[in-house]
């Protein structure tokens, strides 16, 4: 009678347990999905940034090399003119 009692005391409890983990499959299914579609969303905002950091590179070197030249062209303007006044007599 113990044994018949033990068995069906267990059986009721595998038969909850896999009928809960069955219930809680769905939920986790859910979560994963969300979290995947997270995921990807952050690796497209992420490619979105390092294009974006790209071409913003890309324009700091032409500002960079802009500025430079305007710098060279500002030092050979100032040369001249202190030639200019070095020549210049009353």
């Amino acid at each position: 009678m113990l044994i018949k009692k033990s068995t069906i005391l267990c059986l009721s409890l595998v038969t909850t347990l896999a009928m809960t983990g069955c219930a809680n499959t769905d939920a986790l299914e859910q979560n994963i999905t969300t979290l995947t579609n997270k995921v990807d969303s952050l690796a497209t905002e992420v490619s979105a940034i390092k294009a974006q950091q790209e071409s913003d590179s890309a324009l700091i070197s032409e500002a960079k090399a802009a500025s430079e030249q305007a710098a060279m062209d500002a030092q050979s303007a100032n040369e001249r003119l202190d030639n200019m006044v070095k020549s210049y007599k009353k």
